[in-house]
């Protein structure tokens, strides 16, 4: 393990490289939130007596983008590396979702894409909590963005490349002190990484000094409470290392094994030294794994929550490449925005400046000047002026300043412009205005959606990421026995979360979730176009079953109806009788049609009988017939 003084090496070079990004991020987050004028800009108005207009549309077109995330949610499926067909693992695919059911992940995944879309950077941190649960509570939270800090030189989406990333937060001394209850109360503070000096808020609050710690009995007897600070800066960083293993094969069992490379020399020397020859077939592999340490001003804690991956997962947004940073959605909508409130400011001051109507006067037009100006504004009052006023033109009344013809057009453009540089267009809005057929306006939606891909693409490698994160606390620490509920043609059932020991490698696949209600009303839609083409084919209740979970129909009838389609058949009494009464009429119809073919067989074989008989005779009449002349020219001949 690298050494204290290597730790904060790293963390210092880290949180200065991006000191200059969580500057521009913390002015965005508050951009969106509505302060949209500088101080400098804000007082320089105000000394002009002129109003800092904000008609905040970026977060309209932010919470628009946001909005496409939670209608269009994917879910991580698990598939094992098999030699075979690789089959989904419905129990791991099912233990997924409910970690992140019990975690709650799905509303800490979308505050962290609205970070992402801000400032280009959005984390989480995926965890056990062995505090209220000894057998680990899942545990999924949104981590702001302003805390984290990564290596200096990734650069790659997912910062899959980053070797190391911390977390430095401020937490409550009593928060530490139950945290990490062996450190001393002068080594909680990370007093060497002065972060109020890059970054720090407006009015930081008082850091440590080594002062502190010089009369720890006083907290006791609370001479030293204002002394003692409120918050302590603790540091948790996370970073990989590699280690070689080798991989061999027991010649006694004929199984495979894996051990570290130092151990498995270790086990070849003591062979060797007992007389045996090693005959291993083994290969040296190297693997990266992951570990982390809690910092203050010494090492509070090291541990290993998951070996395979970080634990903090990111969401990276568009790639700055000159200035080497992570940028969001709201870089590009800033000048249009500011653009628009300028302009909206200039018109109000130019209305505001301008005359609204008035007179101007001479002294001799009138006689009382304060009733002239009493009386001048009101519609039913009579002014009388001095005779040739009107003609000489003592009294006219104001010029009124017209607006410039250009203002209105530039006002327009920047409000306009807001949209088109951001992509998002007023059909993903739900704005248009217009009386356009659905095809076109889902057609000008999946546009929208085009522009934003990258943001959408960022996502959901996020989501392969932190499945890699759940898939080794499912086998690691979760694959206990724990009943998880599984949902299928057949029901919901609750089955033990267990892992297949013949299988060490999954395959993470993220693909649309059924609860997402964009995709339900798209796939519903299409069902119902082809229901007429299923029910002619004969729609069983399994694939009923199975169709019925996309319907945007509430989650309790949905259950209700595939519980109803995994009930077998039963049958009504009436109906039963009804057809047992059928059974026997066609019984009684059979048998009457075999008793009627019988009897048309009798009569059958009867008339060949006589036919043939027929027949006969007639055969013996032809002979007969032959044999009278004959006797006949007998008798003549011989008499």
């Amino acid at each position: 393990m690298p050494s204290l003084e290597a730790f904060k090496r790293w963390i210092r070079s880290d949180w200065d490289a991006h000191s200059s990004w969580r500057k521009e991020a913390r002015e965005e987050f508050g951009f969106v939130a509505g302060d949209q004028w500088t101080d400098e800009e804000r007082q320089f108005l105000e000394d002009q007596n002129r109003v800092p207009i904000v008609f905040n549309r970026t977060a309209t077109i932010i919470n628009a983008v946001v909005g496409s995330e939670i209608n269009n949610r994917t879910e991580v499926r698990y598939f094992p590396r098999t030699l075979g067909d690789a089959e989904l693992n419905e129990t791991l695919t099912k233990g997924g979702e409910w970690f992140r059911d019990q975690s709650g992940a799905e509303e800490e995944d979308s505050q962290a894409f609205h970070d992402c879309v801000v400032s280009g950077l959005g984390w989480t941190e995926t965890l056990l909590d062995f505090e209220e649960d000894a057998e680990g509570e899942p545990r999924m939270n949104r981590i702001s963005p302003l805390e984290m800090c990564w290596d200096g030189s990734a650069e790659r989406r997912g910062l899959v490349d980053a070797k190391r990333i911390a977390r430095v937060r401020e937490i409550s001394l009593d928060d530490a002190e139950e945290m990490f209850p062996d450190a001393d109360v002068s080594e909680l503070s990370a007093k060497w990484l002065d972060k109020v000096r890059t970054d720090g808020p407006k009015e930081p609050s008082r850091q440590w000094s080594d002062d502190d710690y010089d009369h720890p009995d006083e907290y006791d007897s609370g001479v030293g409470e204002r002394n003692r600070p409120k918050t302590v800066t603790v540091v948790q960083l996370q970073w990989c290392e590699k280690r070689k293993f080798v991989e061999y094969i027991d010649p006694m069992t004929g199984q495979k094994g894996e051990m570290s490379k130092r151990r498995f020399d270790d086990m070849v020397k003591k062979l060797k030294k007992i007389g045996m020859e090693p005959q291993f077939q083994s290969r040296v592999i190297t693997r990266k794994e992951w570990r982390q340490v809690f910092l203050g001003d010494t090492i509070l804690l090291e541990n290993q929550p998951c070996k395979d991956c970080s634990t903090f997962t990111p969401i990276t947004g568009y790639w700055d490449n000159a200035k080497r940073r992570w940028f969001g959605l709201l870089r590009q909508i800033k000048d249009p925005q500011k653009f628009a409130n300028k302009w909206l400011t200039q018109t109000l001051h130019i209305i505001n400046s301008n005359s609204k109507g008035g007179v101007m006067a001479e002294t001799g037009a009138v006689d009382d000047h304060r009733k002239f100006e009493e009386d001048w504004a009101a519609a039913d009052s009579v002014q009388w002026m001095r005779d040739g006023s009107l003609a000489a033109g003592k009294v006219l009344p104001k010029p009124k300043a017209e607006m410039p013809a250009a203002l209105m057009s530039l006002t327009e453009f920047a409000v306009s412009s807001i949209r088109d540089v951001s992509g998002v267009n007023q059909e993903l809005l739900g704005m248009r205005d217009a009386n356009q057929p659905g095809v076109l306006e889902y057609q000008r939606k999946q546009a929208a959606m085009t522009t934003l891909a990258v943001l959408f693409d960022a996502l959901r490698q996020y989501r392969k990421q932190q499945g890699k994160v759940l898939l080794y606390y499912m086998i690691e620490f979760l694959a206990d026995g724990r009943l998880v509920r599984i949902s299928d043609e057949t029901g919901d059932r609750y089955e033990p979360l267990k892992i297949d020991e013949n299988v060490t490698k999954y395959d993470v696949i993220v693909d649309d979730a059924p609860s997402s209600p964009n995709n339900k009303e798209r796939v519903w839609e299409t069902i119902m176009a082809m229901m007429p083409t299923l029910e002619r084919a004969g729609l069983s209740k399994e694939l009923w079953a199975e169709i019925v979970q996309y319907s945007p129909f509430p989650a309790a009838l949905v259950e209700k109806l595939r519980e109803f389609a995994a009930k077998p058949d039963e049958p009504d009494p009436q109906m039963q009788q009804m057809i047992q009464l059928e059974i026997q009429k066609a019984v009684a119809d059979i048998e009457e049609k075999k008793a009627e073919a019988e009897r048309e067989k009798a009569n059958a074989i009867e008339n060949l009988a006589q036919a043939e008989k027929a027949h006969a005779d007639a055969e013996l009449a032809r002979v007969r017939a032959k044999q009278i002349p004959v006797e006949q020219n007998r008798k003549m001949l011989f008499g």
